[in-house]
């Protein structure tokens, strides 16, 4: 319950804080207009898209701790390297939008672990509720990605705050904190499911719970 609960919501606080603000910066950072910023934003989807496809095939090729902990780290290193590189130019080429790109191939195509995740690591008896709850838990990440961010960008009205581009190192720091913990949790603390059909991962479980019920009967009898 532990990971899938944290995890959804270290998932959601990152990517909903991420993508409310990222049209606005561009705007801000790049000095651009709204349509040229929501034009930029088609290569964010687009890599996300992509990183999707690759994380659905890296979570069965190298296990889902391995590309849980890979996408976590890598969206949490690349979305701080972009603030403090957003000034930087290839030529013409921004390097904060171009490392925001591929920032959401780990952003947003991690979710390609997430969901599937949590919908594995529950018994069968609980398996619609555990993955729905999850889920739900991490929908608060809806809320306080976005807010969170807002008021460390200094905002005095949050319900309608206004993003600078003053605090953007410690805004993304705080995001990027939320995709470190979504990859420290799916990294060293998650069960490993590759190559397993869900009727083994629950009759593990279901072994695991019986075994605990046990030893818990057993200290009650001792105790007596």
């Amino acid at each position: 319950m532990a990971v899938s609960w944290i995890g959804s919501l270290a998932a959601q606080t990152g990517i909903y804080g991420l993508s409310l603000w990222v049209p606005t910066l561009f705007m801000q950072v790049l000095k651009i207009s709204p349509a040229r910023a929501s034009y930029l934003m088609i290569f964010c989807s687009v890599s996300a898209f992509l990183g999707r496809v690759v994380f659905s095939y890296l979570s069965d090729s190298l296990g889902r701790r391995v590309s849980g902990g890979m996408y976590g780290f890598g969206a949490a290193a690349l979305l701080i390297l972009s603030a403090y590189l957003r000034n930087q130019y290839l030529g013409a080429v921004s390097v904060f939008w171009l490392v925001l790109v591929i920032t959401y191939f780990f952003a947003d195509g991690g979710f390609a672990i997430v969901g599937p995740y949590a919908a594995e690591v529950w018994p069968a008896r609980l398996r619609a509720s555990g993955m729905g709850a999850s889920y739900g838990f991490g929908g608060v990440g809806k809320i306080i990605g976005p807010l969170g961010l807002a008021l460390i960008v200094g905002s005095s009205n949050i319900v309608k705050p206004e993003a600078s581009v003053d605090k953007i190192v410690p805004a993304f720091l705080y995001l990027g904190a939320w995709f470190a913990l979504a990859g420290t949790v799916y990294g060293f603390f998650g069960m490993e499911t590759r190559g397993r059909s869900i009727e083994e991962i629950d009759s593990d479980l279901t072994a695991a719970r019986k075994s605990s019920e046990r030893v818990a009967s057993n200290s009650t009898v001792v105790h007596r």
